[in-house]
């Protein structure tokens, strides 16, 4: 066998290699989007309920992103963000990996999408992350939920009581319910910043 030969034997296979590779990878995408869908319409639902409940609540969906607005009171309210991450890739963090994947697995058969959360109140960071993975399975950590498993083809209702759920943390947030609060902050205050009519500093107690 020529070297030409040899060379395109071994780049066809190099070609299938690939094409499965690409292959797996779009399809945690494409379920990785699809939970994303059920998810952000299942948070659209729990806010139209929380209006029915008295709540000043709004979702705003575009592309890949949902926003939820919150009003407990005039002044008293809260946003949350989630947005579908682009991309795929192994996961590291052991409270979102798949139970029979390793952290040293970098095969994309492992890989898992990400929907991400902010929330003003948590800073710049994500404080909501999902991990989704090819088979359907996802499992999510952070503010609005330590730590919690489903499937992406979990019926309506349990999907929708879980959205309700980080609804519900929301709604804590805004209103300083549920454990939620804020203490006396130790930063100075002067005379000069009650004369100016400052707001004394505080700090946040995040909901644990």
């Amino acid at each position: 066998m020529g070297f030409e030969e040899s060379a395109l034997t071994r780049l066809r296979r190099y070609r299938e290699e690939t094409d499965r590779s690409l292959e797996v990878q779009r399809g945690i995408g494409e379920t990785t989007r699809r939970f994303s869908k059920r998810l952000f319409a299942g948070l659209e639902y729990s806010a139209a309920l929380g209006r029915k409940a008295g709540f000043g609540m709004e979702a705003e969906r575009a592309k890949s992103v949902l926003i939820l607005r919150l009003e407990v009171a005039p002044g008293m309210g809260t946003r949350l963000t989630f947005g579908l991450a682009s991309g795929v890739a192994a996961e590291t963090d052991e409270d979102l990996m798949h139970e029979d994947l390793s952290r040293y697995s970098l095969d994309p058969s492992g890989y898992s999408g990400r929907i991400l959360g902010w929330s003003e109140e948590a800073g710049e960071e994500p404080c909501q992350t999902f991990a989704i993975y090819g088979d359907g399975v996802w499992k999510t950590k952070g503010l609005f939920v330590a730590k919690a498993r489903g499937r992406v083809d979990d019926a309506d209702e349990i999907l929708n009581g879980f959205c309700l759920r980080i609804v519900g943390r929301l709604v804590d947030l805004a209103a300083m319910t549920g454990g939620v609060g804020r203490r006396w902050g130790t930063e100075p205050y002067t005379l000069p910043d009650l004369r100016s009519g400052g707001e004394h500093p505080t700090e946040l107690r995040r909901p644990g």
